[in-house]
């Protein structure tokens, strides 16, 4: 199957000779979550920068659909429309003076009339769970709000892949169990998700799959058990797995799990193994 984005043989340089990408390949399948881990300095938001065209690489090529993507103005038009990018930041993306203003940016440039692209809006707002926000000024909104603000007016593009550069940076636990729970109804929808993150616990809640990133390139790749639970290939890049993965291979070694057994992936499901065991 052609994977919906792809990135081959990237290079990136900044100024002064610092590698950001070096040789790194890359591809998502259509309904994928996709997790870029790593370290600060590996690459990742480099690479999330590349996969809707904001920078161009300096070598190598990104792939949309199968098809080379091109950095003409019409091009890059197309481009964006189909893989929409939050950054970390919300602030860098919020302008419009209120919430419904600052999501309607997207589809009205998009040449919408103005009641398909108010359907949109709202489609967009309902999604994100923020529809009572609709009139309120961006400027009051809280670290969480922006966030998911921001999200929405991604999501009003209707993508085909959302890009979200450390999704859950500066949230709370309330916060983030909230923002995870809406990506997931984006998930269920069919969005394609690739998102970057140093957080191992996201990684493991979020993604179908896992790229490990050092220093611009792919060290590890493959499905998020099987990466999140290599202790010594997590450790190159200073991590550790998960603590609900970290405790269950620690009871596989101790011979309270099989070792062809998959390991549990809630705290319920762990429980759950735990006292089938003291039950023998």
């Amino acid at each position: 199957m052609t994977p919906i984005l792809a990135a081959e043989a990237l290079h990136y340089a900044f100024p002064g000779g610092v590698k950001a990408l070096d040789d790194l390949s890359l591809s998502v399948s259509k309904g994928e979550s996709l997790a870029i881990l790593g370290p600060n300095g590996a690459g990742k938001s480099t690479l999330l920068l590349h996969l809707n065209g904001t920078l161009r690489p300096q070598a190598g090529r990104v792939l949309l659909g199968g098809l080379p993507t091109g950095h003409a103005r019409k091009d890059l038009t197309d481009w964006r429309r189909r893989v929409g990018l939050v950054l970390q930041d919300a602030d860098d993306q919020l302008f419009a003076a209120t919430v419904f203003e600052d999501v309607s940016f997207g589809p009205l440039n998009l040449g919408l009339s103005a009641p398909e692209a108010r359907a949109r809006v709202e489609e967009a707002l309902a999604a994100l769970s923020i529809s009572d926000l609709r009139d309120r000024p961006t400027h009051m909104l809280s670290g969480g709000q922006k966030r998911r603000v921001a999200i929405a007016g991604a999501v009003a593009m209707r993508p085909e892949v959302l890009l979200l550069d450390e999704p859950t940076a500066g949230l709370d636990e309330a916060g983030s169990e909230q923002l995870l729970s809406l990506l997931r109804g984006l998930i269920a929808r069919g969005m394609t998700l690739v998102f970057s993150t140093h957080d191992v616990n996201l990684a493991a809640a979020l993604a179908d799959r896992v790229a490990l990133f050092r220093t611009g390139r792919v060290l590890a790749e493959g499905a998020t058990e099987a990466v999140l639970s290599d202790r010594a290939t997590l450790a190159e890049v200073g991590l550790r797995p998960p603590l609900l993965i970290d405790l269950a291979l620690s009871a596989r070694d101790l011979g309270l799990f099989g070792a062809e057994t998959a390991l549990p992936k809630t705290r319920a499901e762990f429980a759950a193994r735990m006292a089938g065991w003291t039950r023998r």
